[in-house]
């Protein structure tokens, strides 16, 4: 820990002055001007226990201990744990042989952001959230919030030559197609600094990728005395579980900037080599990053806030109250209902009304579907590349000690390639010729052609000629059954109001009644919606490991 020169007492490190500050005698110093000189004492112990299923016949485990030089207690720390408090006096201590012997931090972005900033920007934050519980807004547990410097891996990629590739013109002269190639060579000169990564399987990615980015050009030369005060984990995700990610990002960046240029931003490109804008240099560094993190209990589950200790961006895991969801909903529909009422009868027609479910039917079918999709990721890890390969080395360490073989671990491999038309973009195109166009006609179609058609082919072809990342090898989508039983309530609907529409019949009833069957599977997916949501917005119980200190 390190100790106030003036009266001997702890000293942490204070955001706000930007000093390491002593609360005892009121001592302000330079972080750079203090050297640990006491950390906590470190013991190792080994215990020898008879292993009939060991070759020797006995185990050895070790454990090391680290115990409080203020006090003499012992220190709670889990094998990733840099720096923490003890649990009997409260002293901050950084744990500097765990350090030592991971690979060795280059930089440290210091806390800009204080607690009672932390704790006004939550505020702020959580009164846009209409139907957050009751106890998320509570002073008490506001007060909660913990100041963790989390492990981060900074990759810098950069590409700098002579690149060639192809591209396509195609225009109408008269009754031909006249299609011209070219063939484009440039200089690119590009370079990406400064792009992070948590290195801690600990913090969830979804997390860590909406409190970003981080300010790289404030960070300092890495000093354990900024980690007085606050709690810091070790890095257990390995640098190479990202790099292909950025590396594809970076990729499709320079490509949208080279086919932006005003020379070919009509073209299409064709005949790409492999690694044509794939960056030629890489390096990676490791950083401690500062973050402010907050668990709420819900139920049997956790819901997490986390707050930039650099910059203030806020990521909030927020359930819906189901009562005020409810309270909320029946004012709304009121509402709605006196202003339906005085809409004339001319206006609000029964294919129209039939055409407005049916809209909103396919509205709440997406939103099931997007979200079960989110959570069958969530579950497996899919959305948490630390959390997967942690997991995947621990089941290659079982598999090695039951059977002596080790499966092959490996990062998630990420590709670039060409974007492809999303389904939904034909099911609006269907939607809108049948429910919008073909009612009013010659005029209608003759609508669609001129107007819709065109717009359609443009939105086709931004999103085929737009670079995307994915992964390869990764099944990212909830299983279908599982989809098409959520969905039924208002698919329903939608099957009964199709039949209705084809079928015509001469009374307006049926139409009506469709409509309200359609709306009715609608509200009542509403509730699948939100226990869709509150599942995402929870994370099972623990995703971090107990901490001592002051908690």
């Amino acid at each position: 820990m390190f100790v106030c020169p003036n009266c001997g007492a702890n000293i942490i490190f204070d955001p706000g002055k930007q000093l390491l500050h002593c609360d005892y005698c009121d001592t302000d110093l330079s972080p750079d001007s203090l050297i640990q000189k006491d950390d906590a004492r470190e013991q190792t112990y080994t215990e020898t226990q008879p292993d009939d299923s060991s070759e020797t016949g006995y185990s050895e485990y070790t454990t090391t201990v680290y115990t409080c030089k203020e006090c003499g207690g012992e220190i709670l720390a889990n094998d990733n744990t840099v720096a923490t408090f003890c649990s009997y006096c409260g002293a901050s201590t950084v744990l500097a042989s765990r350090i030592s012997k991971e690979r060795a931090p280059e930089c440290i972005i210091p806390f800009k952001i204080t607690k009672q900033e932390c704790g006004d920007i939550y505020k702020k934050h959580l009164k846009k959230a209409l139907y957050a519980p009751g106890y998320m807004k509570e002073d008490v547990v506001i007060d909660k919030f913990r100041g963790i410097y989390m492990p981060y891996w900074v990759y810098d990629f950069s590409k700098n030559g002579e690149i060639s590739f192809g591209a396509k013109d195609d225009r109408r002269s008269g009754d031909y197609i006249i299609h011209t190639t070219y063939n484009v060579t440039t200089n690119v000169e590009a370079s990406y600094n400064g792009l992070s990564y948590d290195a801690s399987s600990q913090f969830s990615d979804t997390l860590s990728e909406a409190i970003a980015p981080f300010d790289f050009s404030q960070a300092v030369p890495f000093n354990t005395s900024y980690m007085s005060g606050f709690y810091a984990d070790a890095a257990d995700a390995d640098a190479s579980i990202y790099v292909d990610r950025y590396k594809s990002m970076v990729t499709g960046e320079i490509y949208s900037q080279i086919t932006s240029d005003k020379s070919i931003r009509n073209k299409r490109v064709i005949n790409l080599n492999s690694g044509t804008f794939e960056p030629d240099k890489a390096q990676t560094r490791m950083g401690y990053f500062p973050v402010w993190f907050l668990s709420c209990r819900h139920k049997d589950r956790l819901t997490y806030a986390v707050i930039n200790g650099q910059t203030g961006e806020v990521a909030m895991d927020v359930p819906i109250d189901y009562k005020k969801y409810i309270l909320s909903s029946l004012i709304i529909a009121a509402v709605l209902f006196a202003i339906l009422f005085f809409i004339p009868s001319s206006v609000m027609r029964p294919g129209f009304m039939l055409f407005i479910s049916v809209v909103l039917a396919c509205v709440s079918m997406g939103i099931i579907c997007d979200k079960k999709n989110k959570l069958y990721a969530r579950e497996n890890n899919l959305d948490d590349l630390g959390l997967a390969a942690k997991k995947k080395n621990e089941a290659a360490s079982e598999s090695r000690e039951s059977s002596g073989a080790v499966p092959p671990v490996s990062a998630p491999s990420y590709k670039s390639k060409q974007g492809t038309v999303p389904f939904y973009y034909y099911v609006i195109a269907v939607l809108v010729f049948v429910f919008v166009c073909l009612p009013f006609g010659i005029a209608g179609i003759g609508l669609f052609v001129a107007v819709g058609i065109p717009l359609f082919n443009k939105a086709k072809d931004k999103a085929v000629n737009k670079k995307i990342i994915e992964v390869e090898n990764v099944k990212v989508k909830s299983p279908g059954m599982d989809k098409l039983v959520l969905c039924l309530k208002p698919l329903l609907g939608i099957i009964l109001s199709i039949l209705v529409w084809f079928i015509a019949p001469a009374a307006d009833e049926y139409y009506y009644i469709a409509a309200m069957v359609c709306i009715a599977g609608v509200l009542l997916s509403f509730f699948d919606i939100t226990g869709l949501h509150n599942k995402l917005s929870t994370r099972p119980l623990p995703q971090f490991d107990k901490r001592g200190g002051d908690e």
